[in-house]
């Protein structure tokens, strides 16, 4: 007796086969592409702060210069 099953022609597809690699593949490039992003994300977060933290001093400027004298 064969070890493959009577319905192996139904259980076959290859169209429905490479549309699941194709929906996988897009997948792992999507994911791959969000990755990407998070790696430039902690140089954003740095800029973010300077820029707030200069900001805060331009807005403080006038006291910083008065406290200094």
């Amino acid at each position: 007796m064969s070890d493959i099953p009577t319905d192996y022609q139904d259980r076959l597809n290859l169209r429905e086969q490479l549309a699941r690699i194709d929906n996988t593949l897009a997948s792992t490039q999507k994911l791959i592409s969000e990755r990407h992003k998070f790696d430039r994300e902690p140089w954003i977060i740095l800029a973010a702060a300077l820029v707030a933290a200069l900001g805060g001093i331009i807005v403080r400027l006038p006291e910083i210069i008065t406290a200094l004298r």
